[in-house]
């Protein structure tokens, strides 16, 4: 699962989709078939980990004025192509939003 880039939220607690109102692990625990949203964040992890999802970013870094993905500037795309070349078992990409895919999708072309 590919998102672009952390938020202020996730980046000050150092964890993927920390902001409260994000509906990521709520949306995902069904996926995974697991309460996700009531885990602790390592947990979370750790069961997504085991269902065999990973989580990462298709910006490696940016210019950024808040959480907002519309506001990111001068981006520097994540090595997708390399990072793919790692797991000869990835079965599918998906992307958790429309900027993650048009960043993404031109890295995996």
């Amino acid at each position: 699962m590919l998102g672009s880039l952390p938020g202020e939220a996730s980046l000050a607690a150092a964890q993927y989709y920390a902001h409260p109102q994000n509906q990521f692990w709520r949306l995902m625990g069904p996926i995974v078939g697991m309460n996700l949203e009531g885990a602790p964040y390592d947990e979370r992890l750790a069961m997504i980990l085991a269902s065999q999802v990973g989580l990462w970013d298709v910006i490696q870094s940016a210019e950024r004025i808040g959480s907002l993905d519309g506001a990111i500037r001068d981006h520097r795309p994540a090595p997708l192509a390399e990072l793919v070349a790692t797991l000869p078992r990835l079965a599918a990409v998906a992307f958790n939003g429309g900027k993650a895919a048009r960043i993404g999708r031109t890295q995996l072309v």
